[in-house]
């Protein structure tokens, strides 16, 4: 299998399926591609004995590959060995199996509940547990990519920290929500606030690169465009917010924020501002002072949300 970390996973999930403990479990993972495992060969592995631990789980990635594979004669010989066969195959080619034989489909988590689920099972590995304002800087850090949030648990771990990480230890760590940052930096831009302009500077020296800047605001400008998208349809703001957030792989209260601050922009608001930052990214490479650059493109975005390029809020602004 490709990702070791999603076949622990499963591997906890097949342990609850058999009811065995896995402190009890003792079972390993051994991982074939289906180029390398004709029915025959797997016949013969279910035969044998694991040499370690009393149970052993087969997973055969691109099982549609293998040659004569048979689910149904694989499942009969399953039933009396210490073997578990995995079947990795494409949606298609397991439609077609769960004819023959119970098959399940398994995906990596996608929903904001799911990848908190993920994290908690992260943490579990390493005898760790999550206080709840953990979940935000680790699911904005690392984007769900769980390599990363594993290896850190480990860190962690190591260094004797523990059980519980909290938000206050992340960020000792070095690990803080992007969006608490940003979400600040962006309340800014959208509320007309003076402060604005000395943030930006402060999220600058603060280490954040004019091109990571310019990428996130990119972003945002994104969700504004998906936000503007759904608004388009008649939808309500709860609404649009729920389906942006679903979309777009955003909190919540990133969601409502986006949709809100989308209402307000011109009609071309959204094009503009992202011409804006094109030519903003277009100068830096040009080797034009980042300070310079920087400067006009905060005031394009500001003016777009009712503000001047002084920094005083327009008529039409909120106080952030």
């Amino acid at each position: 299998m490709g990702d070791p970390l999603l076949s622990l996973w499963v591997r906890q999930h097949l342990l609850d399926l058999l009811g065995i403990a896995p402190e009890e479990a003792g079972a390993s993972i051994e991982s074939i591609g289906g180029d390398d495992a004709p029915q025959y060969r797997l016949l013969g592995r279910i035969r044998e004995r694991p040499l370690f631990g009393g149970k052993r789980i087969l997973w055969i990635s691109k099982a549609e590959r293998a040659e004569e594979l048979d689910p149904k004669a694989l499942l009969e010989k399953n039933r009396h060995s210490s073997t578990v066969v995995v079947l990795e195959t494409p949606e298609k080619t397991l439609l077609s199996w769960s004819k023959a034989i119970p098959a399940y489909s398994l995906a990596l988590p996608s929903k904001p509940a799911d990848r908190e689920a993920w994290l908690h099972f992260l943490a579990e590995r390493h005898a760790l547990r999550l206080a709840k304002d953990a979940i935000a800087p680790l699911l904005t850090t690392f984007e769900g990519s769980p390599g990363p949030v594993d290896q850190l648990f480990s860190e962690l771990k190591k260094e004797g920290v523990g059980p519980t990480i909290s938000a206050v230890l992340l960020q000792k760590h070095g690990v803080e929500s992007h969006y608490k940052t940003v979400f600040e930096l962006l309340r800014g831009l959208e509320g007309n606030d003076k402060r604005f302009f000395a943030e930006w500077r402060r999220f600058l020296d603060n280490g954040q690169s004019p091109f990571g800047l310019i990428s996130l605001l990119h972003r945002q400008w994104k969700l504004y465009r998906i936000a503007q998208g759904t608004l388009a349809q008649g939808r309500g703001e709860k609404e649009a917010a729920r389906m942006l957030a679903s979309i777009a792989g955003v909190q919540p209260f990133v969601a409502d924020s986006a949709v809100r601050s989308a209402r307000r922009l011109p009609p071309n608001g959204v094009s503009q501002g992202i011409d804006a930052l094109a030519e903003a990214d277009r100068l830096l490479k040009s080797g034009v002072a980042p300070d310079l650059v920087m400067d006009r493109l905060s005031a394009s975005l500001f003016i777009l949300f009712g503000g001047n390029a002084t920094g005083k809020s327009g008529d039409g602004g909120r106080k952030a």
